[in-house]
């Protein structure tokens, strides 16, 4: 017999136990959503630290909320004026980064901040040394990761003591990382005024362990306004892989733009001392100039015009594209400072180049000598190489303006192997010098490309040779599907050399474009498909960008056409 109240017992029980067990998933669900949920803070001028930092009861300090902010924290700083150097030290997570967000009102200001002490996690490396602060950095020990710092004015932290070194924004990399995203800032008025001896940053990422720093984005920020003596605006320097600096405003600075760069001593081998495969796109770099800067041998008066818009220092795996670069010294450079060491693996494509005080792109070490075993910290000599660089598809327009410095359009310097310069547009106005020792063979491809001048008189030199006429050089390079022809642009810049750079009390001139016309070749333009769209895919050597894309890219400078239309054909310059 069933006994009924045992019977009754075991249906309660049952669903007593199917109730205890929905109840835990529920709670399971909640507790694993709740420690994934984005917890907001504020930071005020009107404010206190020992508040809770709600939105009605905000902290004071920016420093005391990247103490407080964990994974999934989001902190808004609100207008004023922070006089504080902040270090964010404390990791989020893919799914719940840290974000600090200054609204665009916040301002960080470096006017009454002690200049300079390195953060105690980054002391011990040599190249930073004890003495360089940023007002904003992004680092620990072991590494940080997936912080966002967005929104915020970084400005006027100066120095006039050699041994300082200030910066903006200043991401060490000490430990590694990955995630870090520096995004829609102005930095400006980051200055060192030591003379030839001064060192300082914009906005600088380092890559300083021999754990790599990963998936670090710099995109959106405007830097002008700085005097970084021997150094540069913004490097992205040493052990980082697969990053993003795009989309950023670079102008009125007196020394390099962006400089990828490697072999400077950040850690200790040459192996990994250097960045691999970052995009460096759709960036506007303008009127930056080392004419006037000390720091770059311009202080016996006579300018020095050595800056670079981009530059590849002993980067490798990298890709410029699609960036608008004038009123620099030198448009774009793929070289390296360090004695055996190369860039290597580049591809520049799809840039507009215009109205560079001394070339439009060069490569090549620049120094004659240069052999021997490539060394991270090695001899600054100038004595590095450039090895598989692929130049498809810029226009160059105006370049070698300053005649004193006696540029071109296009150079090779010394050690160049492996090289292509196909597609490109190569219009000269002032420089009377097309190309500049372009070399064949193992050194350097040219073809396809379309030069023009209005001049009467222009040179192009081959193997050390000036012709002066492109039917002799055609002959002496074997450019045989090169033309000479007007690309007929829609409008064309407008670029003189009225402008006088930053640094010191130079008064020395530099180019800048009032106009950068609309260069997109006519219909009835000579350009038009008679390009070379068979270059291929890269290799195996090129690391990410091994499939991703053939050497000619997907769109051209537009960003939104097909690079080769349906027919397989490309047009030679940015635009198809």
């Amino acid at each position: 017999m069933i006994n009924r109240f045992d019977h009754g017992t075991q249906h309660t029980l049952k669903r007593e136990l199917i109730r205890a067990l929905f109840l835990c998933l529920i709670g399971g669900l909640a507790f694993c959503c709740c420690a994934q949920a984005q917890t907001y803070y504020y930071v005020a001028k009107t404010g206190s630290d020992s508040n809770s930092g709600s939105a009605s009861a905000p902290w004071l300090t920016i420093g005391h909320a990247a103490l407080e902010a964990k994974a999934g924290s989001t902190v808004y700083v609100g207008a004023g004026t922070y006089s504080e150097s902040v270090t964010f030290s404390n990791s989020g997570t893919s799914s719940a980064p840290i974000v600090f967000n200054g609204q665009g009102v916040a301002i960080v200001d470096g006017t009454s901040v002690a200049c300079c002490t390195t953060p105690s996690f980054a002391s011990s490396n040599s190249f930073f040394g004890t003495t360089t602060q940023g007002l904003l950095m992004i680092g620990a020990s072991g590494g940080v990761s997936y912080v966002t710092v967005e929104g915020f004015t970084v400005q006027n932290y100066k120095t006039s003591s050699s041994s300082d070194v200030p910066l903006g924004i200043f991401v060490p990399g000490t430990g590694g990382g990955t995630g870090i995203q520096i995004l829609n800032n102005t930095v400006k008025n980051i200055e060192t005024t030591a003379g030839s001896s001064g060192n300082a940053y914009g906005l600088g990422v380092f890559g300083s362990s021999t754990t790599p720093l990963t998936n670090v984005t710099v995109s959106g920020n405007t830097v002008t306004g700085c005097l970084t003596g021997e150094s540069e605006t913004v490097p992205i320097n040493g052990n980082i892989h697969n990053s993003t600096i795009s989309n950023n405003v670079i102008y009125g600075n007196d020394n390099i733009g962006i400089d990828v760069e490697g072999y400077q001593g950040l850690d200790s081998g040459s192996s990994v001392d250097f960045p691999a495969n970052i995009d460096v796109v759709g960036n506007t770099v303008y009127n930056n100039s080392a004419a006037n800067n000390a720091g770059e041998g311009s202080s016996s008066g006579s300018p020095d015009y050595d800056q670079d818009g981009l530059y590849c220092d002993g980067c490798t795996q990298t890709i410029f594209e699609r960036n608008t670069i004038y009123g620099n010294d030198i448009g774009i450079e793929a070289a390296s400072e360090i004695a055996g060491c190369a860039s290597s693996y580049v591809i520049m494509r799809n840039n507009l180049i215009y109205g560079s005080n001394y070339v439009g792109i060069t490569i090549g070490g620049y120094g004659k000598s240069g052999t021997g075993t490539c060394k991270t910290g090695g001899k600054d000599a100038g004595g590095g190489s450039s090895e598989y660089v692929y130049i498809l598809n810029n226009t160059l327009y105006d370049n070698g303006t300053q005649s004193s410095a006696g540029g071109s359009e296009f150079q090779t310097q010394y050690r160049v192997t492996n090289s292509y310069f196909e597609n490109n547009i190569v219009y000269d106005v002032s420089s009377g010098i097309l190309v500049f020792n372009v070399t064949k063979g193992a050194g350097l491809t040219a073809n396809y490309n379309d030069y023009y001048t209005a001049a009467s008189s222009y040179s192009m030199y081959y193997n050390g040779k000036a012709y002066a006429s492109f039917s002799t050089y055609k002959s002496a390079s074997g450019e045989s599907d090169s033309i000479f022809a007007n690309p007929d642009f829609t409008t064309t810049p407008s670029c003189t050399g009225t402008y006088t750079p930053p640094g010191g009390s130079g008064s020395n001139k530099a180019t800048t474009c009032s106009s950068l016309g609309n260069t997109t070749p006519t219909s009835s333009s000579p350009v038009w498909n008679v390009g070379n769209a068979g270059l291929g895919t890269p290799g195996s050597a090129w690391g990410a960008y091994e499939t991703s894309q053939p050497f000619v890219g997907t769109y051209d400078f537009t960003g939104t056409t097909d690079r080769v239309n349906a027919s397989g054909e490309i047009n030679m310059g940015a635009y198809e």
